[in-house]
């Protein structure tokens, strides 16, 4: 039992290096990127986030340590739900997953319509981890603009930093 402990343990040290090492190569500071930063080492927590900026889009990056494996989470809040046309809305974001969102995904988290893509860290890899912030950010920048003028409702930008 202790050797897999230790394999994932491994992992999870391995996988905050790299995500690190990927924003390092965007030419992203990742000491202003953590989330939550202390004096405790990002590896000896459960979960480890950064947050970055892709123009108007927050792009979260989530490391988690499960019971069996590490995963990777990184989604962006696009924009709240508008009032009206919940239904047409929903079906826009339906046939946006099936045809060109490179991976990603809407979704809903709350009040607000998401972009995410989530997967175990096992055989990851940093053109991995740069694809998944860049598609993440890229989708989330340009649609957040396109669905508010098409359906109403604010970007997520726009409400938090009020």
């Amino acid at each position: 039992m202790a050797l897999f402990s230790n394999k994932h343990q491994s992992n999870y040290r391995a996988s905050v290096k790299m995500i690190e090492a990927v924003f390092q190569e965007l030419g992203i500071p990742v000491k202003e990127t953590r989330i939550d930063e202390d004096d405790a080492s990002a590896a000896a927590r459960e979960t480890v986030g950064w947050v970055v900026m892709k123009g108007s889009a927050e792009v979260y990056v989530f490391l988690y340590q499960g019971e069996n494996d590490n995963y990777i989470h990184v989604y962006s809040p696009v924009m709240n739900l508008p009032e009206r046309n919940l239904l047409q809305l929903f079906r826009r974001l339906l046939d946006l997953n099936g045809v060109g969102t490179m991976g990603v995904a809407f979704g809903l988290k709350n009040e607000n319509v998401v972009l995410s893509i989530y997967r175990s860290t096992t055989d990851l890899d940093r053109s991995e981890v740069r694809e998944m912030i860049i598609n993440v950010g890229e989708h989330a920048d340009y649609y957040d603009d396109i669905l508010v003028n098409e359906f109403g409702g604010r970007r997520y930008c726009d409400v938090t930093h009020q």
